[in-house]
């Protein structure tokens, strides 16, 4: 691609690429996150009081909410590779709307429940960040960053939103018309920025990327719609590890034994964080605040982890958000009741906002590119199955002794674990290797 840069007329105009924002900021607010994992635990005590269901009933339709999260992912990269986001994004927008609809009819029987959380996010897998990553990609090269952070932040203020949005709604025109109004929301503002401002790429326009190749000194892996010349500066697609490769190192599995149980913990913390305030006495709208400020947690540790990550050793600053996730268990588990709940929520959520960061970061630092996706997909996929077994398990505890105590010690301790395995990383390797046929051993020592 030539080095020319954009008409001074059309850069005097705002670019239409933060539009690609706008519409991926709104996009993730309203994804399928928002309607099963942080709005479950306002509609908790509204499903108890008319169906009878228990809490660890209850807790199970998280865990298949993550088990169809972990089928759509890789599906869904795939899927838009060979068809584009638009042929996507729009259906699964579409189907999820419907979906999320459809919850204001839910019957009496406890599987119609569990197959609705499992269907909004496997219909909606178009809404999962690499749709709007992808476009976003595509438009940016020198504000990539500042584009794919607001865009994705949408999803802390949706989290942060929603709870007191479903809470105002329940108590005023009951539950199944919160789950109506969530759907009016996905298509009165989801749909139509998807369908008539999202432009997959600068050339639909005749346009080009943000000062695309204009000083570019990008050295991350190569991304879709990465704009250079003829390949200068970038890294080879071919160096770095296997996925065979990373699994025989040492490294592979402190990374995803520690994702594992910190999957754990934070979706065990999440689901039941305002059920279990309301059972100390918090107003219910006073528990959906607490989780707001959780939400805000997560704007703030999606931004902060991302910054503080490219100045100091990545391992030691997941540890750090770990120990913050730590303390707010303990503080959960004291039992306390004050002001000292929304500290806790603000470190559980600075947590959960930095994790996902951080495993792509530290996959990418300690693997390569040359199987990053397949790496990062199967980190991410420990730890929704560790969000699996956390959520129902930690409800079942409450229906057998009546409190979350006990379980909240137990969590603690697994988090602890988690974060000693991340601190035991060692250096980053210092190169890795072009050679697509190198060995298991000088895999091992390019990590040593």
């Amino acid at each position: 691609m030539c080095n020319v840069r954009p008409d001074p007329i059309v850069r005097s105009r705002i670019f239409y690429g933060w539009w690609n924002v706008a519409t991926g900021f709104v996009g993730m607010g309203l994804s399928y996150a928002m309607f099963t994992v942080f709005a479950f635990g306002v509609f908790v005590k509204p499903l108890e009081d008319e169906f009878g269901w228990t809490r660890g009933e209850l807790s199970f339709a998280i865990t298949m909410t993550n088990f169809a999260v972990v089928i759509a992912s890789p599906c869904l990269g795939f899927i838009i590779d060979k068809y584009g986001v638009r042929r996507v994004l729009i259906p699964s927008v579409i189907m999820m709307g419907l979906t999320v609809a459809s919850m204001g009819l839910l019957s009496a029987n406890l599987w119609h429940f569990y197959a609705l959380y499992f269907l909004i996010p496997l219909l909606g897998a178009g809404t999962l960040p690499q749709s709007y990553s992808r476009v976003l990609i595509a438009w940016f090269s020198r504000r990539r960053g500042i584009a794919l952070g607001i865009s994705l932040a949408g999803f802390g203020v949706g989290a942060m939103l929603v709870p007191i949005v479903a809470q105002l709604m329940i108590e005023n025109y009951g539950w199944r018309m919160a789950y109506a109004g969530f759907a009016v929301a996905v298509f009165a503002l989801a749909l139509p920025m998807a369908v008539f401002i999202l432009k997959e790429s600068p050339a639909e326009m005749g346009l080009q990327a943000d000062d695309a190749a204009v000083g570019n000194t990008d050295v991350s892996a190569p991304s879709v719609g990465s704009d250079t010349d003829s390949g200068k500066n970038t890294v080879s697609s071919n160096t770095g590890l296997s996925s065979t490769q990373a699994a025989r190192t040492t490294s592979y599995w402190l990374i995803l034994v520690s994702f594992l149980l910190v999957g754990i913990g934070i979706t065990s913390i999440i689901a039941h964080l305002v059920p279990m305030l309301i059972d100390r006495g918090i107003a219910p709208a006073s528990a959906a605040l607490c989780m707001s400020s959780l939400a805000l947690g997560l704007i703030a540790g999606r931004v902060l982890a991302g910054f503080l990550m490219d100045y100091f050793f990545a391992p030691y600053v997941a540890a750090c958000f770990l120990l913050g996730l730590l303390a707010g268990i303990i503080i959960l588990a004291t039992g306390t009741s004050g002001v000292l709940v929304f500290v806790a929520a603000v470190c559980v959520g600075m947590a959960t906002g930095s994790e996902i960061s951080e495993i792509a970061y530290i996959c990418s630092r300690y693997f390569g590119p040359r199987a990053f996706g397949l790496i990062y997909g199967i980190m991410f996929a420990a730890f929704q199955l560790g969000s699996m077994v956390g959520a129902p398990l930690m409800g079942l505890y409450y229906d057998q002794a009546g409190d979350y105590i006990g379980a909240l010690w137990v969590v603690a301790g697994i988090v602890v674990i988690g974060t000693i395995l991340i601190a035991l990383l060692g250096p980053y390797p210092e190169r890795f290797p072009d050679n697509p046929d190198m060995d298991t051993a000088q895999a091992q020592a390019t990590q040593a």
